[in-house]
């Protein structure tokens, strides 16, 4: 192998690829986690939810507070900014994670991953709908694969 080849890799290269793995092992688990809290423990999908984004909003706004002191708060001083905030919390973040818990608890972990993977083309098949026009053939193969997969699953 030719030297030149070789590319140093940067510290914070690493770094950013031992948090996306380390994320993605997180979020994996919290699926079985979770199934195992609504089975075995009795909670609820709601309380769970409000708790677990509770908790990391607590936690974002302090490290985003350490870092950045009072711009943290810029958002909520444009009415436009501070809707869109609320908008993506409730509609966004809120209905996502609600709707993976309550499918975990009415199915299970996998399941319910294996449903929230199909969102790429159910908002392929939303966006041909609403532009009428449909998508490129690669795209248009790569939904019905992934729809035919799921449904054999």
């Amino acid at each position: 192998m030719n030297n030149d080849t070789l590319v140093a890799i940067s510290p914070s290269r690493n770094k950013g690829i031992a948090l996306v793995l380390t994320g993605a092992a997180l979020w994996g688990v919290s699926g079985t986690a979770a199934q195992y809290l609504f089975q075995q423990q009795g909670f609820s999908p709601e309380w769970l939810t409000v708790i677990r984004l509770l908790l990391s909003g607590i936690i974002l706004l302090g490290v985003a507070y350490k870092n950045e002191r009072l711009q943290v708060f810029e958002i909520w001083k444009t009415k436009q900014d501070a809707l869109q905030i609320i908008l993506f919390a409730i509609l966004g973040m809120l209905a996502v994670q609600y709707t993976y818990f309550a499918a975990i608890e009415h199915g299970n972990a996998a399941t319910a991953t294996v449903l929230q993977y199909l969102a790429p083309a159910l908002i392929t098949c939303y966006l041909a709908i609403r532009s009428k026009r449909f998508p490129g053939i690669t795209v248009s193969v790569a939904v019905i694969i992934a729809i035919l997969g799921t449904f054999y699953l």
